[in-house]
Order: C-alpha cells, then sequence, then structure tokens
C-alpha cells in the first residue's frame, strides 16, 4: 500500500477553504476514471489556513494515475492561489490497530501464534 501527502499553507484561511471546496468538487467528477484509492481531505486545526491531502493506494501505477490527473485538473487552480506546497509519497511498511480485541480462536491469528 502507498500513500501521498500533499501539504498546502495558503496565504489566508479563506484561499485554504476555496481550495478544499474545489478539490470536493472535482474529484468526483473524474471518479471512473480513477484506480481504487481514498482521497483523505484534512483542515489544520491548529493553523486554519493549511490543508493536508492524503491519498491511499494499492499500487504504484494508480499513484501515478492520480498524479497525471491531479496535474491536469487540480494543480493549475491551485499554483493561481500560490501556496507553499510539501509533497512526500511513502510505501506504508505496517499498520498497527489500536483498541481492536484480538480473537485468540480466529484461524489467522492461530497461524500467526504457531509460527513464534
Amino acid at each position: 500500500m502507498l500513500k501521498t501527502t500533499i501539504i498546502n499553507t495558503f496565504a489566508s484561511e479563506d484561499d485554504c477553504d476555496m481550495f478544499i471546496m474545489v478539490l470536493k468538487q472535482q474529484w468526483p467528477n473524474y471518479i471512473e476514471k480513477l484506480p481504487e484509492s481514498t482521497l483523505e481531505i484534512v483542515k489544520d486545526t491548529e493553523t486554519p489556513n493549511r490543508m493536508l491531502a492524503l491519498w491511499t493506494f494499492k499500487e504504484k501505477s494508480h499513484q501515478k494515475i492520480i498524479q497525471d490527473l491531479g496535474e491536469k485538473i487540480i494543480i493549475p487552480y491551485r499554483d493561481r492561489l500560490a501556496p507553499k506546497t510539501i509533497t512526500n509519497n511513502w510505501e506504508v511498511e505496517h499498520t498497527l490497530a489500536i483498541g481492536k480485541k484480538i480473537d485468540l480462536f480466529s484461524s489467522k491469528v492461530n497461524q500467526d501464534l504457531n509460527g513464534i
């Protein structure tokens, strides 16, 4: 699993809110062209002129499709608002589910325990 984080810091909260609105309106218009992926749009609670787009992909090819489409439909608008932008690409090494109860009788857990 792969993740891409895009952090944008705008000159004002209004610019940030406008850009979030664009993301929420534009991406659904291209849903039929998008590979299976997840987009989380997050606004910073302490710095309201900053937001994060967090993409999750199953395959690297999906990441490239979204990147190419974003350069056509999102980046031109974003660049007009001129935020400071930081983009990083990540590969998930491990996911830890906090607060979930483990069923010791499930076959998966038993298989894992047998390997110890």
